[in-house]
């Protein structure tokens, strides 16, 4: 047997047998130890005992635990030979000569029977009970003289005898696990050859199937002839129903080339598709280009007298017959049948061939068709991949950008929304795609940029918006830009919706807000206490001052106008930023304005020896837009012009009527603004010369301040000019102002384009 099947065989035994007769052998010997012995139980039996106890129980946890699929095979025979010598153990302490425990050797002796048809070798086990019984007897009573005992030579006897018949059963089993394990081998072989024939049959079955699934499509496909079959398949079985019902006569079907304008043979009866090379005519050359041609059938009785005929091959050919292939009322080929015999068609065959040329036009429109969907399902799903990477590409893009997404259709039903606008409008539920935004998110200020985007579609709308305070976070700022998606006519499909958060950068501008206007005022009252006392100083009610301390006072006090100017300044952005002023709209005269500007500033221009002019005529038009602003742009603009013009320059105010606006411009002759910088002067707190050391001083606020009043009052402001001519400020605004009753400065935001002119 297979090293595999002995230890199983011997596990199976050792379990079944080995395992509880050891338990018994323990038991019968500590009982037989115990009666025996009239003193005190000897240690040395105790410990002996103790010992094949850990033993059996070792044995046990192997054979029963779950390592028993990695037990060794010699662990059973190796547990067979303990427990001989656990039995000589014992013999000594439980009567020696005189002890029944000899005959726990027969019980091994049918164990060891029990496990020969799996361990041969233990056979020789039994024939070593005898001189280990004899040795156990010898340990007791340190003697051999009791060999001559009758008592002993009759246990002698008896141990042998049942050696003996032991191993008779051991013989008696090897012969039937023989016949057992050669019933089994055979019934294995008849088993391999059953599996085997069953698989064959299911493969032959399976054979089958496929076959009968091969000819029932082969018969669908000849029954429907679609597209499946090719053209050639198509118009070879034609012919050679032709061939058939015309007695026999060999046909062939002609197509036109549209590509090359000839009519090509591609199918003949009785003729190899590789034999038809060659088989082209020009439309109107041959019988077939001439019917092609004319769209008319052919009847030839003798070839050799018509011209049409052209001979090729060697095949003999006296008459013929071609009808046109008509699709569409075209002539798109011709079906022919042809003869070695003269006069061999009548009328009727001509007759009866056209209704084959009706059933050929009808394949091949059906062929090409076929090859021209085949083509566009080729481009379709050439552009579907193309469509789809695309749209996986953006997908992933829109996951995992760091704004919130939202796209919705023009009724504003939700089409897309990514992860961070989930988390924004904090939404629990899986977002219901297709259903209107409203449901899942309802914040109006977010609906109402959406409605103004739709309202101008292709112009991007841009808001800020505040989202309430959730448990997950407080309140939020976002920055809303929305912006139509156009369709293929320009016309809106939908909104999408980008969402940036903006929190952090509000909450830096209100602190830096904050620290202004508190610096600002703090630095106000000291500085007008400073301009007192040095006024009063100059004024000489303090005493009698020289000319050198009046020089330093004046100095002090044309200082302390500018810083007073700056802080001024200062004080009026944070006005501005705080959002709080609102515009007093009422007709305003530029020319006023103008004429006070430049008398105002008048003296600081002629200090500076730089001539200030007004040209705006007295009747020039009136805006409406609030009077103390517009005189605040055009100081400033003037202020700047005087800052940056050396002496001798010249300033001048000028006005334009545009018609439904005005045009105001402050042209200088000064140092000029280089084009790379004119779009960042109106920035905050932006100078050209930055340094430490520039020559002009300022905060670097007032044109930035212009533009935010400009644009409030719905206008647009810009620079023009080149460095060496001086610079050009320009400013237009509407006359007429729709809602401007209730216009606000807000100096945090910039008015949409749509709302400038």
């Amino acid at each position: 047997p297979t090293l595999h099947y002995r230890k199983d065989g011997l596990l199976r035994l050792e379990r079944r047998f080995g395992a509880p007769l050891r338990w018994g052998m323990f038991l019968v010997g500590a009982i037989s130890v115990w009666t025996t012995q009239q003193v005190p139980f000897p240690r040395a039996a105790a410990f002996g005992l103790a010992v094949f106890m850990a033993f059996a129980f070792l044995i046990s946890v192997l054979v029963y635990g779950p390592w028993r699929d990695r037990v060794p095979l010699w662990l059973v025979p190796a547990a067979t030979i303990v427990d001989s010598l656990a039995i000589l153990f014992l013999i000594p302490y439980s009567g020696g000569v005189g002890s029944e425990l000899y005959l726990l050797y027969f019980v091994l002796a049918v164990k060891v029977a029990l496990c020969y048809p799996f361990a041969h070798w233990l056979i020789f086990l039994p024939f070593l009970y005898g001189p280990l019984y004899i040795l156990g007897v010898y340990l007791q009573i340190q003697s051999l003289l009791f060999l001559l005992s009758p008592g002993f030579v009759l246990r002698y006897l008896i141990l042998f005898a049942m050696v003996l018949a032991a191993l008779y059963v051991a013989w008696l089993l090897e012969r039937r696990y023989r016949l057992v394990r050669g019933l089994n081998y055979a019934l294995e072989e008849q088993g391999q050859e059953l599996r085997r024939k069953t698989s064959v049959l299911q493969r032959t079955a399976t054979d089958l199937g496929d076959r009968v699934m091969q000819l029932r499509s082969l018969q669908e496909g000849i029954k429907t002839i679609n597209s499946a079959v090719a053209l050639e398949s198509l118009l070879a079985m034609i012919v050679a129903n032709a061939s058939q019902v015309l007695r026999g006569t060999r046909c062939s079907i002609a197509l036109l080339d549209e590509a090359s304008g000839e009519v090509v043979t591609l199918a003949a009866s009785g003729v190899p598709a590789q034999s038809l090379w060659g088989s082209r005519f020009p439309v109107g050359k041959g019988v077939a280009g001439w019917v092609v041609a004319n769209a008319a059938p052919a009847l030839i009785g003798d070839v050799s007298q018509d011209a049409r005929y052209i001979r090729l091959g060697q095949m003999p050919v006296q008459s013929i017959i071609s009808v046109p292939l008509m699709s569409d009322g075209k002539a798109i080929g011709a079906i022919s049948a042809t003869s070695p015999e003269p006069n061999a068609f009548t009328p009727d065959d001509l007759s009866l061939l056209a209704a084959f040329a009706d059933q050929a036009a009808i394949a091949v429109k059906k062929a090409r068709l076929y090859e021209d969907l085949a083509r566009e399902k080729r481009q379709t799903e050439q552009i579907y991949r193309s469509v789809q990477e695309k749209s996986n590409e953006l997908e992933a893009v829109l996951q995992g950008i760091g704004d919130g997404v939202l796209v919705t259709d023009t009724d504003l039903n939700l089409v897309m929304m990514n992860p961070v606008a989930v988390r924004i409008f904090g939404v629990e539920d899986a977002p219901s795609l297709g259903k209107p935004l409203a449901d899942t998110v309802g914040h109006r200020e977010l609906m109402g940029v959406m409605r103004e985007a739709l309202a101008a579609p292709g112009k991007p709308v841009i808001r800020e918006i505040r989202v309430p305070m959730t448990r997950e976070h407080p309140e939020m700022i976002y920055q809303a830009l929305a912006t139509t998606v156009p369709g293929a006519a320009g016309e809106a499909r939908g909104v999408v919706t980008v969402l940036r958060d903006i929190t952090s950068q509000k909450q830096l501008e209100q602190m830096k807000s904050n620290f202004l206007s508190v610096v600002s005022h703090e630095l106000k009252t000291p500085l007008h206490s400073i301009k007192g006392f040095v006024d009063i100083i100059l004024m000489g009610k303090t005493g009698k001052i020289n000319d050198l301390q009046r020089d330093f006072l004046a100095t002090v006090r044309e200082q302390t106008d500018q810083l007073q100017n700056l802080i001024s300044e200062l004080l009026e952005f944070s006005r501005l930023e705080s959002g709080q002023i609102r515009l007093r709209i009422e007709e305003v005269s530029f020319a006023d304005i103008a004429a006070r500007v430049a008398e105002k500033l008048s003296p600081q221009a002629q200090e500076a020896q730089i001539a200030l002019e007004s040209t705006i005529p007295a009747d020039f038009a009136t805006v409406e837009a609030d009077a103390t602003r517009m005189e605040q742009v055009l100081t400033n603009l003037v202020d700047n012009a005087i800052k940056f013009t050396p002496a001798g320059g010249r300033i001048v105010i000028h006005g334009e009527d545009l018609g439904d606006r005005v045009l105001i411009s402050v042209a200088d002759t000064g140092i000029g603004i280089p084009p790379a910088e004119r779009e960042k002067v109106f920035e905050r707190f932006y100078q050209v010369d930055s340094g430490a050391t520039r020559p002009y001083r300022g905060t670097g606020l007032g044109l930035s301040i212009c533009k935010h009043i400009v644009e409030h009052h719905r206008g647009r402001i810009w620079v023009e000019g080149a460095e060496p001519q001086g610079s050009v400020f320009k400013f237009v605004l509407p006359k007429r102002l729709e809602g401007g009753r209730d216009l606000s400065l807000d100096f945090t935001t910039l008015p949409s384009e749509g709302a400038r002119q």
